[in-house]
């Protein structure tokens, strides 16, 4: 028979004292189990039949654990079993336990117009425990979410991956242990619009000027994101008058504003846009009219 697996016993004594163990070479399963039996009652044997104990118990000062072979079924016709290894091989170590924040990410594009906008986690945090050496090779968890072509928010069930300091994924280490495998992750997808920035000016400039009905804003129109129930409701964005005043002024008025600051609630800028906007507004001599 082959590839019998070993079962381990009385873990739970190293437990008991912050301890746990890995089992080195995948000594753990017997490459090649030998049955020595009549004929037929070897015919009949499958390696499900062969069972494979080993008790920690009985771990020598090298910490290996003898492998104990029987059968369970046909015991009494059965001369001799032996495994082609004899024991397993352990590591013990101490126990030790980390607390990791979890970071979501997106996999992929969104369909054209839209954006990514707010990601949230059911829960944030994932606690892991295993060896002391493995834990510490531990350097951060996350999950993934595919976002290709989506065109509204997408919740799901993501898997939690952990990884060492250089990236590489390890949660397939089966010496750790996660209190939680999976988180609900809800990430947001916005429509994106495009409207023009409207300026009002007030105020009158100073005596023998006037304003010539100029103005230049730059950009003219910028991209915003948000729901679909908020953007229907925007088509322009304002600057207002009281922040425009010209005056007494005798030469144009040239500020710079961050768009930013005039969205309505529930409303961002583009991934992309520059939240800076400068305007223009132009005051000529009065005498220029008279020319």
């Amino acid at each position: 028979m082959n590839n019998v697996p070993v079962k381990m016993l009385h873990t739970d004594m190293l437990e008991s004292e912050g301890k746990i163990c890995i089992v080195l070479d995948d000594s753990d399963t017997i490459p090649v189990v030998t049955v020595n039996a009549p004929r037929s009652v070897v015919d009949s044997l499958g390696a499900e039949n062969i069972v494979a104990t080993a008790d920690v118990e009985d771990m020598t000062a090298d910490n290996t654990v003898p492998i104990v072979l029987t059968t369970n079924k046909y015991s009494d016709s059965i001369t001799n079993i032996t495994g082609s290894i004899s024991s397993v091989k352990l590591s013990v170590e101490d126990e030790e336990r980390a607390t990791l924040g979890i970071e979501a990410m997106v996999v992929g594009n969104v369909a054209e117009n839209y954006q990514i906008g707010s990601i949230s986690l059911e829960q944030n945090q994932v606690r892991v425990k295993g060896p002391a050496s493995v834990v510490q090779g531990v350097n951060s968890a996350g999950v993934s979410v595919d976002v290709s072509g989506a065109e509204s928010s997408i919740s799901t069930n993501a898997e939690i991956h952990l990884y060492d300091e250089e990236g590489v994924d390890i949660s397939t280490d089966k010496h750790l242990t996660l209190n939680i495998d999976k988180v609900m992750v809800r990430v947001e997808v916005l429509p994106l619009k495009e409207v023009p920035i409207k300026i009002a000016v007030s105020g009158t400039p100073a005596d023998g000027y006037r304003l010539n009905g100029e103005t230049a804003v730059e950009p003219g129109r910028v991209t915003i994101a948000g729901r679909r129930s908020v953007l229907e409701n925007v088509t322009e964005i304002s600057i207002p008058s009281t922040d425009l005043n010209v005056r007494g002024r005798n030469k144009d008025l040239i500020k710079t504003f961050k768009i930013s600051d005039y969205l309505p609630d529930g409303v961002t800028l583009a991934e992309g846009e520059m939240d800076s906007v400068k305007v223009t507004v132009e005051i000529v001599p009065t005498a220029t009219e008279e020319e």
